[in-house]
């Protein structure tokens, strides 16, 4: 996986040297939640989750420079079968709350939209957040992504939830980066 470097960030591969610093973020009970999925448990639930990540290689580690631990994750995932036929792919991110309202998760963004349309040549890119989650909804429409709709699907709980989704074309990506 290529590392990507902004001003104040370097997003990088994770690795297992990261399941400390990854567990410590993922068992806060309010940071699974936001992005969907429960918060950790153990160690071990932990380990097992970032080994799943580090092979699927769709993930990036968050680095804030000069700092190498990881303070969360941002990946590049085909969600389904339309997704990959039509060379689009779905940005998710977490964030330990100690660096939310900073800034950091816009670049962090950016840097993979950039790599996405300018490196993969994606067609497409979307992304998506529950209804209650107003911090991921300004993420995304300080990134100029464009509202598309509601998407149900599973939450960790067994329940349904909606997900407002939203998308970045090539062509507007283009405009937007003039």
């Amino acid at each position: 996986m290529k590392s990507l470097e902004t001003k104040r960030m370097i997003l990088r591969a994770l690795s297992l040297d990261d399941l400390e610093e990854f567990n410590r973020y993922a068992k806060k009970p309010h940071i699974g939640p936001m992005a969907g999925w429960a918060p950790h448990t153990s160690i071990e639930e932990s380990r097992a989750i970032l080994n799943m990540m580090i092979k699927e290689n769709e993930v990036w580690g968050i680095t804030i420079k000069p700092a190498k631990k990881i303070v969360g994750t941002i990946g590049l995932h085909v969600r389904n079968f339309d997704n990959a036929m039509l060379n689009q792919k779905e940005v998710g991110y977490v964030i330990d709350d100690v660096y939310w309202g900073q800034g950091y998760m816009v670049e962090a963004v950016n840097a993979v939209l950039n790599y996405a349309f300018n490196e993969l040549e994606l067609t497409k890119v979307l992304c998506g957040h529950a209804k209650n989650n107003l911090q991921s909804k300004r993420v995304i429409e300080k990134c100029g992504f464009i509202p598309t709709g509601t998407d149900v699907r599973d939450h960790f709980d067994g329940t349904k939830i909606d997900i407002q989704m939203y998308e970045m074309t090539y062509t507007h990506y283009k405009e937007l980066n003039q």
